[in-house]
């Protein structure tokens, strides 16, 4: 596990995990305040030069049914880091709009993708949410079975592999099955023709003040297999 203790060193030196605190607190910041998005910009948009796309559509509280639902903790910052880290191409939302980017058909936030997949020419797309610390896994990939991946098996398999070598191998496989019609991932595969896989991560592995070396073994893995998808 030499390659992953390197990685691993690096990111306590630079103390990433202060870094996910600071940039939460900056960018991600929890309020029941809403903006009109024709006159706010309610999403963070990085563009970067891998063909790898990152999103948090549930960074910061959403809606869904009329009714305020809670942000996945630290999700906005993971995929904000990973675009530092990997110079891979990033969306996050960063304020409370009236919809549920997950969810709305139409939808401002997937109609962004659409832009950034087809200028950018994006071969993947990671759909970063958070599943309570109640689960007994810690990341499940939700691929609706198998057809978001568009016939190519071997990408969820380089998560599973990467997840593994950093140490986070309670794995599980469509617990989260991202079977809804409007969905990201679902979303992405049909309409763009992108293999994209709906990645949920523990909370335990979101707490990067209460648990730094969990959240960058998250980052090192995440990291990992950014490059190795850009790489295929």
């Amino acid at each position: 596990m030499g390659q992953q203790e390197d990685i691993l060193q690096e990111f306590n030196r630079a103390r990433s995990n202060e870094e996910a605190v600071s940039i939460e607190r900056v960018h991600f910041y929890k309020t029941d305040k809403s903006v009109n998005p024709k006159q706010e910009e309610p999403f963070w948009i990085s563009l970067g030069k891998l063909p790898v796309l990152v999103s948090a559509p549930h960074a910061v509280r959403h809606y869904r049914q009329k009714k305020i639902k809670m942000s996945d903790q630290f999700t906005g910052s993971i995929v904000y880091l990973l675009s530092k880290l990997t110079g891979c191409h990033a969306i996050a939302t960063t304020k409370l709009y009236g919809g549920d980017p997950n969810m709305d058909t139409p939808c401002i936030y997937k109609e962004r993708i659409a832009d950034i997949c087809n200028r950018e020419k994006v071969k993947f797309v990671l759909d970063i949410h958070g599943a309570a610390r109640e689960q007994e896994f810690d990341v499940d990939f939700g691929t609706n079975y198998g057809k978001t991946l568009l016939a190519k098996p071997k990408l969820v398999e380089i998560l599973e592999h990467n997840f593994r070598e950093f140490g986070l191998g309670k794995i599980s496989k469509e617990h989260f099955a991202a079977t809804g019609l409007n969905t990201i991932t679902n979303y992405v595969a049909r309409e763009l023709r992108i293999p994209a896989v709906q990645v949920e991560i523990n909370k335990q592995y979101r707490v990067p003040a209460q648990n730094p070396q969990g959240f960058h073994r998250l980052l090192g893995a995440l990291v990992a297999s950014i490059k190795e998808l850009a790489s295929r």
